[in-house]
């Protein structure tokens, strides 16, 4: 059976394979990488690619479908919390008093509202604890960048920037907490090693229960 994925160049010393959350699968490549290289290491990893892409726990559920309605709740660092429609002008999105509040003229641009306000308090929150997390690890990275990733959590390029989803603001500290020390291993270890998966496990030691809890409820971050 033919195997379809998508080779994605860069300045790295090894060919790494991922299967992303909608079953695509990414290979990661050096740039001089040749074709044949690439494709006999996907070879070699053909039957761990169909288990990641026959593994119905890894598409539990479709994304939730929000409607801006008065009641309706969101996400903050694993708590929900109802939305509640006020009458005022045209503003950004508020937290006080654990209600998060959107002006009620807002509702047709509500999803634009939304994203601006996660991604800046997923700036304020991980900034920091990625630092704490960075020092107790003994690795350096470059900088941090959140963006609206379509199938990833996170990722770490090669050069030391941390990418992040805002949407992982929505998760509970421990898993957010997981995700960071995900990608500041890579930058001990590339590739999805068993090496790699200690050092996580150092650093992460509620892992496990992280993953289970992306598993169940990741779905539920992904609208």
């Amino acid at each position: 059976m033919i195997l379809d994925y998508q080779i994605v160049y860069s300045d790295r010393k090894t060919i790494g394979i991922t299967v992303e959350r909608n079953r695509r699968v990414v290979v990661r490549a050096p740039c001089r990488a040749r074709t044949e290289t690439v494709a006999a290491v996907v070879e070699s990893k053909r039957y761990w690619i169909w288990q990641k892409l026959r593994d119905p726990r890894k598409y539990l559920a479709k994304p939730v479908t929000k409607e801006f309605v008065a009641g309706e709740t969101f996400l903050y660092l694993g708590q929900a919390y109802p939305l509640r429609l006020v009458e005022t002008e045209s503003g950004p999105v508020t937290f006080i008093g654990q209600q998060i509040k959107l002006a009620r003229c807002d509702r047709r641009r509500a999803r634009t509202r939304f994203r601006d306000w996660y991604l800046a308090v997923a700036k304020i929150h991980l900034a920091p604890r990625v630092a704490s997390i960075a020092k107790s690890m003994g690795v350096d990275f470059r900088r941090i960048s959140i963006r609206d990733l379509k199938y990833r959590w996170g990722s770490c390029t090669p050069g030391g920037t941390l990418v992040f989803n805002w949407r992982i603001v929505q998760a509970p500290p421990m898993v957010i907490d997981y995700l960071v020390v995900h990608e500041l291993a890579h930058l001990l270890e590339q590739n999805h090693s068993s090496e790699f998966w200690n050092i996580v496990l150092v650093h992460a030691p509620a892992a496990a229960k992280a993953r289970a809890w992306l598993l169940t409820h990741g779905h539920r971050l992904d609208w």
